[in-house]
């Protein structure tokens, strides 16, 4: 937020998180927003994903964890999902957009990138740090959340 801040006096605002690479937490949201309008006006299923890392109470040490985070999400979803701050420094989001197909196939496959994710977080986070993300998942279509899960109970546990 600081880069963010000084930015603003030469000018310019920076639309994402320098460690992290995430949009900011306004454009992230405003992102949101127009997806959820286009989805209903479309009817084509798209999804909300979210890492609350409200549990880490060090904020450094939440950002290491997002930077990540970040880059596990790199290797799994498109350039078309769209990563930011739902909540700055504590809440993750990732917008899944332009679902093909029926909203339950879509739900499989989030459900197998969301375990591929879970799985590599618990891998270079640990056991420890990985089970306090909790991730809940919310169609944009008809803004209802349908899953919540952390690592441990990804793996079946």
């Amino acid at each position: 937020m600081r880069k963010q801040n000084d930015s603003r006096k030469h000018g310019r605002i920076m639309l994402k998180d320098s460690l992290t690479g995430l949009y900011n937490e306004w454009c992230f949201n405003e992102f949101l927003d127009l997806e959820k309008k286009r989805c209903k006006r479309s009817e084509d299923p798209s999804f909300l994903m979210l890492a609350d890392l409200s549990k880490f109470t060090d904020a450094p040490e939440r950002k290491n964890i997002a930077k990540s985070m970040t880059g596990v999400f790199s290797e799994v979803t498109r350039d078309t999902d769209i990563k930011g701050w739902h909540v700055d420094g504590s809440v993750i989001g990732i917008m899944f957009t332009e679902m093909a197909g029926k909203e339950a196939d879509a739900r499989l496959i989030l459900k197998s990138i969301a375990n591929k994710c879970l799985w590599r977080l618990e891998s270079d986070l640990g056991i420890e740090k990985s089970s306090h993300i909790q991730i809940s998942w919310q169609s944009l279509k008809d803004e209802r959340i349908f899953k919540i899960q952390n690592v441990s109970n990804a793996r079946g546990e």
